[in-house]
């Protein structure tokens, strides 16, 4: 409540309100909803804000989702605070006023851009009378900006967030707009959590033309096929235990010294520079270090699993393979 600009608290009908801002806010049917049962049970407690216009004309400056579930109850009035200044003060007060409410940032910027485009308040003005810095003004009126007219509407109807519309689908359809309207279409229709939409879009970012297509097409559908192959791995991972994991990443750098061994002719190779040749086997000698630290501590579990044994009488770790082409030459 500002003592500068209101005037009295009173009941007006909804019917005398003018809902001239109602594009800068955002639909939020559970929101309305328990306002309403709020309403209800205790009354409205907290009043709108609306600037008088004429004697029996008002404009609704705060509160919009208040007036939405003062109809859900079926009642012709409201409570409001009545304030008698500038619309654009107005907005500057109700914007400055943070530490009573939580702005969405596309709110904010649809209020911001009133004051800039509407009332042609330069940015510098706006952000002395917020207490703020210029940057962060031209930062909103940016990011208001870069939505296109449909996704905007999308956000304004409550049927997708603000984080989803800036964080996932502008990026997407300024690469390939079709893909930005499809799923902002099949948005509307599945309800996805923000991390669901950050795990979409990191494996959109990785995937193929034609898995993209399908990806924009059934976001939900493909979510749940990620998931239910993560259970399978985990599963699986479960019933190897730590000795099928062991097996797998002994064969992935098996798989990976092959392919090193057909890059041996390509890196080294006659007139070779001592010092390019010198780091390659380095690195080599580091990595045979590891293997031979690897072997040695197998074989000391294996001793005090076998003790008194002659450790002559074993055989080498490296023996009995099935293919002869593994054995050292003889």
């Amino acid at each position: 409540m500002d003592p500068g600009y209101l005037r009295e608290v009173k009941e007006i009908e909804i019917a005398h309100l003018q809902l001239r801002y109602a594009h800068t806010r955002i639909h939020r049917p559970e929101r309305v909803s328990s306002l309403a049962s709020s309403i209800e049970r205790f009354g409205q407690i907290i009043p709108v804000i609306a600037l008088r216009e004429g004697r029996d004309s008002f404009v609704l400056i705060d509160g919009y989702l208040r007036v939405k579930a003062v109809r859900r109850c079926r009642r012709d009035t409201v409570v409001a605070e009545i304030w008698e200044c500038k619309e654009e003060e107005a907005l500057v007060k109700v914007l400055a006023r943070a530490h009573t409410r939580k702005w969405d940032l596309i709110e904010e910027a649809a209020l911001l851009r009133e004051l800039y485009h509407q009332y042609h308040l330069p940015q510098s003005r706006i952000a002395s009378l917020l207490g703020r810095k210029q940057g962060w003004v031209s930062g909103r009126l940016a990011l208001y900006d870069a939505l296109s007219e449909d996704i905007l509407e999308l956000i304004r109807k409550g049927c997708i967030s603000t984080w989803a519309a800036t964080r996932v689908i502008t990026p997407i359809a300024r690469a390939i707009p079709e893909h930005g309207k499809v799923l902002s279409e099949s948005l509307t229709k599945e309800d996805l959590s923000t991390r669901d939409l950050a795990l979409f879009f990191r494996h959109y970012q990785k995937a193929n033309r034609k898995q993209r297509e399908n990806m924009v097409l059934q976001p939900a559908l493909f979510l749940k096929a990620l998931r239910a192959r993560e259970e399978a791995t985990e599963a699986k991972g479960l019933k190897e235990g730590v000795e099928g994991k062991w097996l797998r990443e002994l064969r992935w750098i098996a798989h990976r010294l092959r392919g090193l061994l057909k890059e041996v002719p390509t890196l080294f190779y006659s007139g070779q520079g001592n010092l390019d040749r010198r780091i390659l086997l380095t690195a080599l000698e580091e990595s045979q270090g590891l293997f031979v630290e690897l072997e040695k501590k197998i074989r000391r579990l294996d001793r005090d699993d076998h003790p008194g044994e002659p450790t002559s009488d074993r055989e080498s770790l490296s023996a009995g393979s099935a293919h002869p082409a593994d054995q050292p030459n003889p």
